[in-house]
């Protein structure tokens, strides 16, 4: 029994570790990012307005009811035992149609909220993906530069051997150094980068680990309506609704009230209760509607406005994402091509290098050369990635 037990805590030990190490997918990074994200808590809010909006559109009453009491007596003064009690109960009613246009208003600003809240997450996910390809394509370079560093030590300390047995000049030895030296600092160099590009996806996310895997395949284009496009077009719906209520309410809710007042001619005599029901219309006036309506008025005109701006942008960012993608394929396959060559040339110039039929400053030209047709091949490659990505963005499609 101990020894079963052993064994199952030393399973569950072993497990734990790999759960907790294990990468995150792109999705998990989008769902931590959104947790993490002002924008999210401000639209959570939002839907927590519309939600209360929608309360009051279906209550009794547009406002809350109010009760009053008030007493009248002689104390002060004959002190006869002279007094009158008031109990009102007052209640705002709805006018025709103000309720019906509030319920209206109600059910656009949820539409509204909620088509903020996916705007916002696909916001979140363009940041996600930009600050990903970034660290991806710092950590590439980080390796690049490394194994710059290693190859240039090791022909400086072949230079240093062949310059002792006097094959080599001593300004051969010390341009291999400065090599070395230059190639120690570009890796400096990359791994700051890598570390900025870093933390910025840990500020994003609080991961350390990249999503496995980065890469997207290109989406299929869709009929569902793009979660900007649809923001824009709930704004124009509830800026509608919202001018229909500044329409209905022109007027201030009439109320009713009823009241209960008890009254008696003085000590000993009996109380007479009285029950009173009145109401309160008020008037309809410009002073206070034309504000009203202006402002519905121009909040109408701006959200139909956004609306065709967001329907250009749309359509411009899905084109140049889409023409960003081909230019992407056409570079990455030239800078394969290119590679290719700058490879098989320093192969060819080792050898004579190595044959004393090349000088150094010449092979070191074209080993630079080859470097940079790799780094070219390298940026290509995440730059089509990356394009893959923006046109899944631009077509509103999350991770």
């Amino acid at each position: 029994m101990k020894l079963s037990r052993a064994l199952a805590g030393g399973l569950l030990l072993a497990v734990l570790p790999l759960h907790a190490w294990a990468d995150p997918t792109l999705r998990e990074a989008l769902d931590r990012a959104w947790e993490r994200a002002t924008q999210g808590r401000a639209a959570e809010a939002r839907r927590g307005e519309a939600e209360a909006s929608k309360a009051i559109a279906d209550g009794w009453f547009p406002e809350p009811p109010s009760l009053a009491v008030a007493e009248k007596n002689d104390r002060l003064n004959k002190n006869e035992g002279i007094r009158e009690r008031e109990v009102e109960l007052t209640l705002p009613l709805w006018v025709p149609g103000q309720r019906k246009a509030h319920q209206a208003f109600a059910a656009k600003d949820a539409a509204d909220a909620q088509a903020a809240i996916a705007a916002a997450r696909l916001a979140i996910a363009g940041e996600l993906r930009t600050s990903i390809w970034n660290v991806a394509l710092a950590r590439s370079e980080l390796e690049i530069a490394r194994e710059r560093l290693v190859t240039a030590e090791k022909l400086a300390a072949d230079i240093a051997r062949r310059e002792r047995v006097g094959d080599l000049a001593r300004t051969d030895l010390l341009l291999a150094k400065e090599e070395a030296l230059a190639a120690k600092i570009a890796l400096a160099e990359a791994g700051t980068r890598e570390q900025q590009a870093l933390e910025r996806y840990r500020v994003l996310t609080g991961f350390d680990r990249l999503p496995v895997p980065i890469e997207e395949v290109v989406a299929a284009p869709t009929t569902a309506e793009h979660p900007r496009l649809r923001l824009a077009r709930t704004a124009v719906e509830r800026a509608r609704a919202e001018m229909q209520v500044a329409h209905e309410d022109r007027r201030n809710p009439p109320e009713l009230s009823l009241g209960l007042l008890q009254a008696r001619d003085g000590f000993g005599a009996a109380n007479v209760n009285t029950v009173r029901i009145g109401i309160r219309i008020p008037f309809a006036s410009e002073a206070r509607n034309a504000p009203k309506i202006a402002a519905a008025n121009s909040g109408l005109i701006r959200a139909e406005a956004e609306y065709r701006q967001v329907v250009a942008e749309l359509a411009a960012a899905q084109r140049e994402a889409q023409v960003a993608l081909d230019n992407a394929e056409a570079a990455h396959q030239a800078a394969q091509v290119r590679a290719g060559l700058a490879s098989e040339r320093l192969a060819l110039q080792e050898k004579a290098f190595a044959l004393g039929e090349l000088g150094l400053a010449e092979f070191m030209r074209v080993r630079a050369a080859a470097n940079e047709a790799r780094l070219d091949l390298l940026r290509a490659t995440h730059a089509l990635a990356a394009a893959r990505a923006q046109v899944n963005q631009a077509r509103g499609i999350l991770p």
